[in-house]
């Protein structure tokens, strides 16, 4: 299963760089598409943190004031700490809990897998609102769907009739 989680960090990564691209071709972005692509960047930041016992306090605004220019750092950079996060992890970890408190300071528990499908999937959502917002500037949404990043990977193809 681990590897199967891994390459939906992959994956998401991927998504996310291509809506970020679509968004940064844009004459004028829509500001509030740069609050949604913030807010995807913030729950990876804030869930990393969580899982590496960082004090997690300082992060209180789920929707975090990002610039347009300053997205594809920080998608980068946390890219590289969860690929180092994950790497490091083992099956019999993604069954261990993991206790947390939430940006309200309330305290919970979860499991370390299901935390990890919740990173990996958040941004299904919040790429969707972005695709709307895209094409009602008039860009063009990019295809962000998980088929299209395994045919990405040469996992498959068309086949011509």
């Amino acid at each position: 299963m681990l590897d199967q989680i891994r390459k939906n960090f992959e994956y998401d990564h991927w998504a996310n760089q291509k809506s970020l691209e679509a968004i940064q071709a844009l004459a004028s972005p829509p500001e509030k598409a740069v609050k949604i692509f913030g807010h995807i960047l913030f729950a990876k930041d804030v869930w990393l943190s969580r899982l590496l016992h960082e004090d997690s306090s300082r992060y209180t605004d789920p929707w975090p004031p990002y610039r347009v220019e300053e997205c594809g750092s920080k998608l980068g950079e946390l890219h590289g700490i969860w690929a180092a996060y994950l790497k490091g992890l083992s099956e019999g970890d993604l069954g261990k809990d993991l206790r947390f408190k939430n940006t309200q300071g309330r305290t919970f528990e979860q499991r370390i897998g299901n935390i990890l499908f919740q990173v990996a999937y958040h941004g299904h959502y919040h790429r969707g609102q972005l695709a709307t917002l895209i094409a009602l500037a008039g860009g063009k949404s990019p295809t962000t769907d998980y088929i299209a990043y395994t045919a990405f990977l040469g996992e498959g193809r068309e086949i011509k009739e």
